[in-house]
Formats: structure tokens, sequence, C-alpha cells
């Protein structure tokens, strides 16, 4: 994932990987990568053994969120937060979500064109986590910023390399933005989840601010990075494959499986990282303790041990495990919103612009990441409607 073209396309490197060295030891980044479906579910699957506390103790106090901790204080933080997250909690934003889809597709659709991307994947799963959360939508710009710099530190922890001072301060700015609002709560307290993050308590003790703030902080970056990259992942491949798109027309309760698929096939979150407490032998190598862990879940989905015919785009693939909202205790807390928001955005483009299709005029973007596989921009056409008021 260090060169241009693998980051545009890392599937023929992993393939290769997983045939050859499935678990290897990169000597110039001095860490182990694994490749294979098993041995990915062996890592994020044993939290002993495998450690998320990756951050050094330097960075702990600036990057540590909800998904860098190990048990007990995980598993607390998230019995916690999971009350923002159950499935009648998500069925209740429901209408919420068709009312920001709509009215963000109100505003292309008497022009006959959009950017799949910014004018609409990225700004819907923003809103609604600003919403749940309690902060304005009107700093969306600052959310994007900040979710950037948090981005490119992951990509230089991944190389082993140390944040640059600007990124430093980003994460200074969102610490500081988050505090502020904290305090307003607790000053003046609402019904949304940083209010109830500062009256929860755990085993009689409330959640420190910074436990509070880094786990709005996490929340707020994954909350839309995510979804958006599926988004835009999931109508570019319907939209590069004609028969599905029009099976799905045809029949659209395929889409809760299409979803899944896009989530295979394209892995919005490409790797997950990892240290090792102790010695363990994995894929027949010794990985010695305090050796970092990156499992390439992205890899993990292509896997012909555990998908037959992994390369195919396959809107009805069943059964589909796959790795792309992690796996073991630190599952994706927000997999369920994320699914109802893609379901609800795909559906509301495919009825609203029945002709939909890319824009043959302008270029498809694709995002230049170590972490995250998506688009910067997704051009589209359509035939014009009219918007009753």
């Amino acid at each position: 994932m260090t060169t241009p073209d693998m980051r545009l396309d890392p599937y023929p490197h992993y393939a290769k990987m997983r045939a050859t060295a499935p678990v290897f030891f990169n000597p110039e980044r001095q860490v182990w990568e694994v490749y294979g479906y098993h041995d990915i579910q062996t890592v994020l699957g044993d939290p002993v053994t495998f450690s998320s506390e990756i951050h050094s103790a330097a960075m702990k106090s600036k990057m540590q969120t909800m998904g860098t901790m190990d048990p007990p204080r995980h598993t607390q933080l998230r019995k916690l937060i999971s009350r923002a997250f159950t499935t009648k909690t998500v069925a209740a934003l429901e209408p919420r979500i068709h009312r920001v889809t709509n009215e963000l597709l109100d505003r292309a659709a008497s022009i006959g064109q959009m950017d799949i991307i910014t004018d609409f994947a990225f700004l819907l799963p923003i809103t609604v986590i600003a919403e749940l959360l309690g902060v304005p939508l009107s700093d969306q710009d600052k959310f994007k910023r900040w979710s950037d710099a948090l981005v490119q530190i992951l990509e230089l922890a991944f190389q082993g390399q140390a944040p640059k001072p600007h990124l430093l301060e980003a994460v200074d700015e969102i610490m500081q933005y988050l505090e502020a609002v904290v305090a307003e709560r607790q000053r003046q307290p609402s019904d949304d989840l940083i209010s109830g993050l500062i009256t929860a308590n755990v085993d009689g003790e409330h959640l420190t601010l910074q436990e509070i703030t880094s786990t709005c902080r996490g929340l707020l970056i994954a909350g839309h990075e995510t979804t958006a990259n599926l988004i835009g992942n999931a109508m570019h491949l319907l939209l590069e494959h004609p028969d599905s798109l029009a099976r799905l027309r045809a029949e659209p309760e395929l889409l809760p499986s299409a979803i899944e698929e896009v989530l295979r096939y394209r892995t919005p979150s490409q790797f997950f990282a990892r240290i090792a407490n102790r010695d363990i032998e994995l894929g027949e190598q010794l990985i010695r303790a305090g050796q970092r862990v990156v499992v390439f879940n992205g890899s993990g989905n292509r896997d012909a041990a555990a998908f037959p015919d992994p390369d195919r785009f396959d809107i009805t693939r069943s059964p589909n495990r796959h790795l792309s909202f992690g796996y073991g205790i630190h599952f994706c807390l927000g997999a369920g919103l994320g699914r109802v928001e893609a379901k609800i955005a795909i559906n509301a483009l495919l009825q609203r612009f029945p002709d939909i299709q890319l824009d043959a005029m302008k270029t498809v973007e694709p995002l230049s990441s170590k972490v995250l596989f998506g688009l910067r921009h997704l051009p589209v056409r359509f035939t014009p409607t009219v918007v009753q008021s």
C-alpha cells in the first residue's frame, strides 16, 4: 500500500502476498503483515495476545480511542457507547436519515448532475453523526480537515514514522473543540450522546474528560469516513456492473446483500493494527512480544479460503462473513447505522434517478490513501427532475 498503484488497486498485491508470504515481516517498517482470512481472524479474535493499545506513551493522550483500548476499560466503555447504537436506536434514526437523504438529492435533481462523494456521500453520514453527538453541522469543514489529519497520522504510524507537527496541531484542535462542547453540555445538558456520556458511569465512576472527548472524536471521524466510502464504492461498483445494477432494480430486496458484497469487494478501511503481548507462532512465523502486527482485512476479504470465486462481484453472495467491520471485541459499533445509511442512500439514488450513469465528461478520482479505500470524486449524470416544494 506504499506505491500509488497499490493504493489505487491493492488487490493484485494482496493476492501475491497470500500466495507467497501470508504472514510477512516487513523489514523496512519493522512490522508483521498478515494477509490471510483465517490468520486475520486469529489476530483480531485474541485481544489478550494481540493488544489494540498501539500508540506510544507520548501519543496515547492524543490518539487513544475506544478502538485502541484493551479490556477491561474497553469492555466498560463499549457497554456504555453501545446503547446509542442498538437496533432500536438506529431504527428511530431512519426517518431523519430519509429526510437528510432527500434534502441532499433535491439540490441536485433539477441540475441533472452531481458528485456523489462531495455532494452526497460525505454529507449524509456527517450530518447524522453530528446530530447524534450534538455538535453543529456548520462545523463540517473542520470535521473533514481533522479527519484527514487523523488518517494521515495513522498512515505515518503504519510506516513507523512520527506524526508531523501540523497534524498534532489538528489533534489538539479537535480535542479543544470537543472539550468546549462538553463544558457547554455540563452547563446545559441536552438529549444528545455527549450529554449521555457526561452523566454515565462505570462501576460508580464517571468517565474522565479525556475518555469522553476521545470517544466522541473516534465516533465523529469513524462515523462518516467508512459510510461515505461505502456509499461511493457501492454506486461506483453498480455503475461499473450494469448487469448487477439491473438485477438490483428488478429485485430491490437484494440491496442488503449487495451492500455486504460492496463491503467485502472494496473494503472501505483496509487494515487494523495490533501489538503482540507475547511470543506467538502465526502462519509458521514467530512473532515476538512487542512487535507490531498489521492485518489487511481488505486482503482477507478476497481470500479464496473463505470466499468462493473471491474476485467476482456478486450481489447475491451468501454467506458473506467479511471482515470490513473488524472481528471480535472491536467489531465496529456503528456497523448497523452505517448499513442503514447506505441502504437508504443507495435506494434513494436508484429510485430518484433511474437513468443515473457515470459522467463521461469528468473523471472518477480515487483516494490516494494507505488506510482508506474509496473515491475522492464520483461524477454522475441523470435526467433532471423538478422538485415539488
